[in-house]
């Protein structure tokens, strides 16, 4: 099945949100495939989080970061065919969906509501939030430093 353009993201979000609801209850069901190349895109199975969960044509996994003054942030990664990586994260009372871009080295996903621009940048097991206004002279502002991922408990 196709989705229009129009209707992919949105649905995508969806299915991210309830893969993160479900990773941790054992109701989805596993498949054996392997993961899609991490081409540009987070490792989640080099992070520590829940157990990575992968699909036909995808696969997920939740990983809790503590950053600078404790603050605790989860992020649910889902890697799609076609290097489609997306992210999801809450900050600030805010669920922002972010997908992948490129990037030197690392990995880096740009919110996809404009006018709550987070980015959230990781390499290996640390990352960094931070924020871009939808302005042609804005400049990135760090928001969660040294973020670390947690073992899973």
């Amino acid at each position: 099945m196709h989705l229009p353009t129009s209707l992919r993201l949105p649905a995508l979000a969806a299915l991210l949100l309830t893969l993160s609801a479900c990773a941790g209850t054992g109701k989805v069901p596993l498949d054996t495939a392997p993961a899609m190349p991490a081409e540009k895109k987070a490792d989640p199975s080099a992070l520590t989080g829940t157990p990575l969960i992968v699909g036909p044509d995808f696969s997920t996994q939740t990983v809790r970061f503590r950053c600078t003054g404790g603050t605790e942030l989860d992020v649910v990664y889902l890697n799609l065919p076609e290097n489609l990586a997306l992210a999801a994260l809450h900050h600030n009372g805010r669920t922002a969906l972010l997908q992948n871009r490129p990037t030197a080295s690392g990995a880096r996903y740009v919110a996809l509501d404009e006018q709550h621009s987070l980015r959230w940048h990781t390499k290996g097991s640390e990352g960094f939030l931070a924020f871009m206004a939808a302005d042609h002279t804005a400049k990135e502002q760090v928001l969660l430093s040294d973020c670390r991922a947690l073992p899973t408990p």
